[in-house]
């Protein structure tokens, strides 16, 4: 990455939001610009700071617009929104967000999943990397989610692991995605896994 992303945290509880913005400051290429419990505080600064990120707790929204996130902030288009899980939501309300970061996230899983973001930010709705990867590298990209080796991918496919390299990397190259925790995390948001199968 050429530049540090700016980021903005909103969570209800002060030792959430302290400790996310500890772990994110020591981490290289993000720099926390704004942090509130408050909605009222994001509602008024969020456009004066411009992040590139905003990571908020779901809760945070008002039931009748949790399945609105991105209606909400609509005026600001090009803002990546991480949901901040710290309880059980809604799979179909988090999909909305571009990624996801959970409350038992270590520093480098963190990392991870601000780093895919921001690495898929050009892509839009309707012309995601997802959809640039075979049928055959999506196959794949589910193995190596599942902590698959070269070998046993290429057992379970039926291909040589030659086949499987090159597949994986065809997946880097179109994702822009070097590591298999954040490819992972990928998959996950486009689909292709559900968390609970990965071991």
């Amino acid at each position: 990455m050429m530049k540090n992303y700016k980021i903005a945290i909103a969570d209800p509880s002060p030792i959430i939001l302290t400790g996310m913005s500890v772990i994110i400051k020591e981490l290289a290429d993000y720099d926390v610009v704004l942090k509130t419990n408050d909605v009222q505080t994001l509602a008024a600064r969020l456009h004066v700071v411009n992040p590139d990120i905003l990571i908020m707790n779901p809760v945070l929204m008002d039931w009748s617009k949790r399945m609105m996130v991105r209606h909400v902030f609509e005026d600001m288009p090009n803002m990546k929104i991480i949901a901040l899980s710290s309880a059980f939501f809604d799979a179909q309300q988090l999909k909305q967000y571009h990624g996801v970061i959970e409350i038992t996230d270590d520093a480098h899983r963190i990392k991870s999943t601000l780093n895919m973001v921001m690495e898929s930010a050009g892509n839009s709705e309707d012309e995601t990397d997802s959809a640039q990867l075979s049928d055959r590298e999506k196959e794949v990209l589910v193995c190596m989610a599942k902590g698959k080796k070269n070998s046993e991918i290429a057992d379970e496919l039926s291909i040589s692991v030659h086949t499987v390299i090159t597949h994986r990397k065809n997946i880097v190259k179109k994702t822009g995605i070097k590591s298999v925790a954040a490819l992972t995390v990928y998959a996950i948001l486009n689909n292709l896994i559900d968390e609970k199968d990965i071991i």
